[in-house]
């Protein structure tokens, strides 16, 4: 018996997840880092998983908020609104912000007690809202897949790809 090939949206949207879950997975260890490790050691590494924040996981929100919320707000017919997905990206958008105000501030010269404690926070909010907004739109893709065709599913996929400014 042959197997299927699994369709093109969900297995798009979880390659991508997948990959930003590595960086997600990062960020407590980053915090644990703070104030422990070399200022160098440090700043290498937080800047590595700032690039990735701002240059591939802001694009990948974007793109789903295009491609995919609209899409699932119709499919659901209003039973189902995605203002909560599209609040949850808003505040990691402010935390992306602080995160990067931050990241200016270190590069400048280094960050005081009480910033290396604000960034602390910063590092352990992002981390635990994308573990559960990322948990959360798997959910979501498998609504899509059960209610789309295949033709369907693999023009939100490429929506999904285009839109995403660097290949994750």
């Amino acid at each position: 018996m042959a197997m299927t090939q699994p369709s093109s949206l969900p297995r798009v949207a979880h390659e991508h997840h997948e990959v930003i879950a590595v960086h997600v997975d990062r960020l407590p260890q980053l915090a644990a880092m703070i104030g422990r490790v070399d200022r160098a050691e440090f700043a290498a590494v937080f800047e590595r998983e700032c690039r990735f924040v701002t240059g591939q996981l802001v694009p990948h929100m974007e793109a789903i908020e295009v491609a995919l919320y609209d899409e699932l707000e119709r499919v659901m017919a209003g039973r189902h609104s995605m203002a909560p997905m599209r609040d949850e990206h808003d505040l990691l958008r402010r935390l992306i912000g602080s995160l990067c105000a931050y990241r200016a501030q270190s590069l400048a010269g280094g960050l005081g007690d009480a910033d290396e404690i604000g960034l602390r926070r910063v590092l352990y909010r992002l981390y635990a809202i994308l573990k559960v907004h990322l948990a959360e739109e798997e959910e979501y893709l498998g609504v899509l897949d059960h209610a789309l065709t295949e033709a369907e599913k693999d023009h939100l996929a490429q929506g999904l790809e285009h839109a995403v400014a660097e290949p994750l």
